[in-house]
């Protein structure tokens, strides 16, 4: 954002204005200016990111509501770069998929070539040990299992 107002103050300044030089100013204004807006707004948002309780799995981040346990296969822990994610195995990924928007659909795509299931959950910023999370939805997943398999 900063050197987007750089760009336009040089561009203001100078004796030869450009078009591409206002308009590149103007973008990087507008798009870092919104990404600050988002980071803001998520540091001041003091709802639960990631709920995990009977029903299933909700991330709010993800944007395809609550995953009921009897959707979910599997997971297992991945990292990358310090950043913990729990890749979920669900019987429909694509049913979630739908839910979400173009790009966090394209980025589901590109998820699968780092080894990523369509459906990740970021730990980013959760206050608890990925492990415990890990195990709890194991857990879960099991019981869930059970279940299912005693009430046909």
């Amino acid at each position: 954002m900063i050197a987007g107002v750089f760009i336009l103050i040089m561009e203001y300044s100078g004796r030869h204005r450009s078009s591409r030089g206002t308009m590149a100013g103007w973008s990087g204004i507008i798009f870092f200016g919104g990404c600050a807006l988002v980071a803001v707004w998520q540091l001041i948002d003091s709802r639960p990111r990631l709920i995990i309780d009977e029903v299933g799995i909700f991330d709010r981040t993800l944007g395809v509501g609550v995953i009921p346990w009897a959707e979910i296969q599997g997971a297992y822990l991945r990292s990358v770069s310090g950043n913990d994610f729990i890749c979920l195995h669900l019987r429909d990924s694509d049913r979630y998929l739908q839910r979400t928007n173009a790009v966090k659909r394209a980025l589901a795509g590109a998820n699968a070539a780092l080894g990523f299931t369509p459906i990740s959950l970021n730990l980013s910023g959760v206050a608890a040990d990925s492990n415990d999370i890990l195990e709890l939805i194991l857990k879960r997943i099991h019981e869930s299992t059970e279940t299912s398999l005693t009430n046909p």
